[in-house]
């Protein structure tokens, strides 16, 4: 598994494989949407051949309501590769890992250096400005990390609460890893073309959001780690910040990752286009 450092590189690869051409045909192809008051649009992070339209619709929405800054929450795959040990001690209940990586950290932070969930979104965003010929917005990208089922008291959420109430909300998640490369017993595993695996997908990804408006924190961390859903953290702080919001998945697409990965088939992530209102 590539760890978040070569991830990065990977897309940042991908946008220049695609280029200026490229990156603009994803706006060309996206959907309408907007952000709705009080709520939020969550859009993948996967590659951009297949499902940056979902993303350049977002980019379109936070350019389209004229805001001159997004809150987006990102997702914080494991911080620094040097900090590999802290992390998987914090995540299997060492209790002082856990307290010494807890909490939220904005981008520039050097704990989020190799970091790369937003990296496209910040792209796109940048040239959906630019062929309306606006200033991007300014983007505070924040990445909360080791949630787990209490959000409330998570360090740093009073400042997001803040920014919040004042400027639209993105957020990002790919909520579903699937497949041999993604330790699915073989039992369960579903091929990303058979029939019905795309409306599975959607119907895992809505579990997850139902919970969220519930506030069922335990129920969504053990569905999210069911699932593989790096929604884990994001999830909640969402959850937490927009209040019972609902949340309705608009899209999803189905995006190999077998290649990439170098496992056998099948193994892909769900790439969905949410709005929370």
């Amino acid at each position: 598994m590539k760890n978040a450092a070569q991830w990065k590189k990977f897309y940042e690869d991908e946008r220049a494989t695609l280029g200026p051409e490229g990156l603009a045909a994803r706006l060309d192809r996206a959907t309408d949407v907007t952000i709705p008051p009080r709520g939020a649009l969550v859009f993948p992070h996967t590659r951009l051949a297949v499902s940056g339209d979902l993303t350049a619709a977002v980019a379109l929405a936070v350019v389209g309501s004229g805001a001159r800054e997004v809150l987006a929450l990102g997702v914080l795959h494991g911080g620094l590769q040097a900090e590999v040990a802290q992390v998987a001690r914090a995540r299997a209940g060492d209790a002082a890992a856990r307290s010494a990586l807890r909490g939220v950290y904005a981008a520039g932070d050097p704990f989020c250096a190799e970091e790369f969930s937003l990296d496209n979104f910040e792209a796109l965003l940048a040239l959906a400005a630019a062929r309306q010929g606006v200033v991007p917005p300014r983007v505070h990208g924040r990445y909360p990390f080791l949630v787990g089922e209490s959000p409330a008291d998570l360090p740093g959420l009073r400042e997001l609460e803040d920014l919040a109430a004042r400027m639209p909300v993105v957020a990002t998640t790919d909520p579903l890893h699937h497949g041999v490369g993604y330790g699915t017993p073989e039992g369960q595993r579903r091929g990303m073309f058979e029939e019905g695996s795309a409306p599975w997908a959607r119907a895992c990804i809505q579990r997850q959001l139902d919970l969220l408006s519930q506030g069922d924190w335990a129920g969504f961390a053990q569905l999210a780690a069911q699932e593989r859903s790096d929604f884990r953290d994001v999830g909640p702080v969402l959850g937490h910040l927009l209040r019972g919001a609902k949340g309705e998945v608009l899209d999803v697409r189905l995006v190999d990752y077998a290649g990439v990965l170098g496992a056998a088939e099948p193994t892909w992530v769900a790439a969905p286009l949410i709005r929370l209102r």
